[in-house]
C-alpha cells in the first residue's frame, strides 16, 4: 500500500473510534439524557474540520486520478471499469452528503447548547443518519475502491497525489489543537496507542 492510502485507512480507523463516541452520545441524547455537550460539539467539530476539509479532499484527488486512468485504459485485469466509475461517483456524492449532514448536525447541537428549541428525535435522527452513512462510506472505500486504486495507479501517480494531498495534521490524533479539542483529547488520552501516532 502507498503512504497516502495508509494515512487514509488510519484515518478511517480513528474515525471509527470517533463514531462510537458520537453514537453513544447521540443515543444518550435520544434516550432523554443530557450528553456531555462539550464533548459532542468537539466530536462534530473534528469531523467537520478534519474529515470534511482534509480527509475527503485527499480521497477526491485519488478518485480523479482513477477516473483518468480508467478513461485511458479499458483493458484492466480483474476490474470492471463501468462499475468502478459508478462506485467512485457514488462515493464522491457521499462526500458532499456527509459534509452537509455533518454541518447540519453540528449546527443543531450547537443550537441546543444555545437553548434553541429543536425536536430531540429529529436531531438524534440526523446524527444516526450521518453515522450510518459514514460507516457505509468507509466500508465501500476500503473494500472496493482503495484496492482498485492500488492496482490502477502508478508509482508516479502516487508520488503526485502525495504531493498534492492536503497535509494538515490531524488535530486530535496528530498534532493536538488543545484549545479546540481539549475535552475530546482528555476523553481519549488513556486510549491513545502507537497506531494513533501520525
Amino acid at each position: 500500500m502507498t503512504a497516502l492510502i495508509n494515512r487514509l485507512t488510519g484515518d478511517h480507523r480513528r474515525f471509527g473510534r470517533i463514531m462510537i463516541l458520537l453514537e453513544n452520545s447521540v443515543a444518550r441524547f435520544h434516550g432523554g439524557d443530557e450528553p456531555d455537550y462539550e464533548l459532542l460539539c468537539e466530536l462534530l467539530e473534528y469531523v467537520v474540520d478534519y474529515a470534511d476539509q482534509v480527509h475527503h479532499p485527499s480521497e477526491e484527488q485519488i478518485f480523479a486520478a482513477m477516473r483518468g486512468t480508467l478513461e485511458q485504459n479499458n483493458a484492466l485485469p480483474g476490474i470492471d471499469p463501468a462499475a468502478l466509475v459508478q462506485a467512485i461517483a457514488e462515493l464522491s456524492d457521499q462526500h458532499r452528503q456527509l459534509e452537509a449532514m455533518n454541518r447540519a448536525f453540528r449546527d443543531a447541537i450547537e443550537g441546543i447548547v444555545h437553548e434553541e428549541v429543536l425536536s430531540r428525535d429529529a436531531v438524534a435522527e440526523q446524527g444516526f443518519a450521518a453515522i450510518a452513512l459514514m460507516r457505509r462510506h468507509i466500508d465501500a472505500e476500503e473494500r472496493q475502491v482503495f484496492p482498485a486504486a492500488c492496482a490502477l495507479l502508478s508509482a508516479a501517480d502516487w508520488a503526485q497525489l502525495e504531493q498534492q494531498a492536503p497535509s494538515a495534521a490531524d488535530p486530535v490524533f496528530g498534532q493536538l489543537d488543545p484549545l479546540r479539542f481539549r475535552t475530546l483529547y482528555d476523553y481519549l488520552k488513556d486510549e491513545f496507542d502507537t497506531e494513533d501516532a501520525e
